[in-house]
């Protein structure tokens, strides 16, 4: 479903958001650059350099200063989410992986139980056109597997969307909605996982994370307390929409078994399916 035009304040205010977006994922491939480089790096993502620039370095660093577990818990956010599609590939006919708000992803080429899969990477229009120029310039080519779809999901039909990139419904597929979530009004994400569940069938696995309205007090996106607008309760969400849960773990959790260092503060990652 396509929205009704935006007045002009708001527009602004979600330019605003979808340029936070994708700036995040300049930070993100900073931090999974650093990791990188460790002796033993939790994820090792060679690609990540590509991506990696001063405003990201800045961006982390102000980052930090609000939320000092921030690089741990998206590097233990980042090896769930790989384990877990490793896993479900393992025991399934998985032929494709779609991954909605991609930024600089380069699961597709780093995981070698992805080749051969088609891998569609969605993300607002201009976020691809960058990606794809800087794949292009330091790689010559983008990795064959990859399908780019540029759309923003506040605005258009997922279902439409994939279907007009070749995605079929009937195949077995997998969903990684990474750094996502936390954007979208409360009316986007209802209508984009309905939009999951009936474009899916039986089966169809599902990667999500998901944070706290009390961590939302201290975003580093903002300067002042804010509440961000979406469910609370991630576990009975899912359920009442329908989907199964697999696995949960709060991230802090994850960083205490990785990293010896415990978090308090809530950031779930979820494994679910239909």
């Amino acid at each position: 479903m396509v929205k009704p035009k935006l007045s002009t304040s708001n527009k602004n205010s979600e330019q605003d958001t979808n340029k936070q977006i994708r700036h995040t994922a300049d930070v993100v491939a900073v931090i999974r650059y650093k990791e990188g480089e460790k002796e033993s790096p939790l994820i090792y993502d060679p690609f990540a350099r590509l991506f990696v620039s001063p405003q990201g370095e800045e961006m982390l660093k102000t980052a930090l200063k609000s939320w000092p577990f921030f690089s741990d818990y998206l590097i233990v956010r980042a090896k769930f989410i790989d384990d877990h599609l490793r896993d479900f590939c393992k025991k399934e006919a998985v032929k494709q992986i779609v991954i909605l708000g991609a930024g600089n992803d380069m699961r597709a080429a780093r995981l070698n139980f992805l080749k051969g899969r088609k891998v569609f990477e969605v993300d607002f229009p201009d976020q691809i056109t960058n990606k794809k120029q800087i794949l292009k310039k330091e790689l010559g080519t983008l990795p064959e597997n990859v399908i780019c779809v540029g759309a923003n999901l506040k605005e258009t039909s997922l279902s439409n969307t994939l279907s007009q990139a070749g995605f079929n419904r009937e195949e077995k597929s997998a969903f990684i909605l990474e750094g996502l979530i936390y954007y979208l009004t409360p009316e986007d994400v209802d209508h984009l996982f309905e939009e999951l569940f009936n474009i899916s069938p039986p089966g169809n696995f599902f990667l999500l994370d998901h944070i706290s309205q009390d961590m939302s007090q201290k975003s580093p996106a903002s300067e002042k307390s804010t509440k961000l607008p979406y469910p609370e309760d991630p576990i009975r969400y899912l359920n009442n929409k329908g989907f199964k849960i697999i696995e949960s773990a709060l991230l802090g959790n994850l960083t205490a078994i990785h990293f010896g260092k415990s978090y308090k503060e809530r950031w779930w990652v979820i494994a679910f399916e239909k």
